[in-house]
């Protein structure tokens, strides 16, 4: 079983919407899970566990982070990623994106 993370570009502008991009790579489908926010000390930022929906396997999902911690409050500039917690039957995964900088 497989999983990646992808964004667009690596440096985004303050404020600015930032699209994640879930690819299921394995052959078995996956609920998304959750997924969190990180910065660079590996603390978590944002974290959210969204309804469950099933990525079939090849198949990608889409979400947008607007830049906001859990308080709703904006992020400041630096570097952070994405971690990806899909699950498999009762078992969970993890990917993570490459960091990436908020300017």
């Amino acid at each position: 079983m497989s999983c990646s993370v992808y964004l667009d570009r690596s440096s985004f502008s303050s404020g600015e919407p930032i699209y994640i991009t879930f690819v299921n790579l394995g052959n078995t489908s996956v609920m998304i899970g959750s997924w969190q926010v990180i910065d660079v000390s590996g603390r978590v930022v944002y974290s959210i566990e969204p309804p469950q929906i099933v990525i079939s396997p090849s198949s990608s999902f889409v979400v947008v982070w607007f830049q906001v911690d859990n308080d709703g409050k904006p992020v400041g500039r630096g570097r952070y990623r994405v971690v990806w917690r899909p699950m498999v039957n009762g078992n969970t995964l993890e990917c993570s994106s490459v960091f990436f900088d908020i300017l």
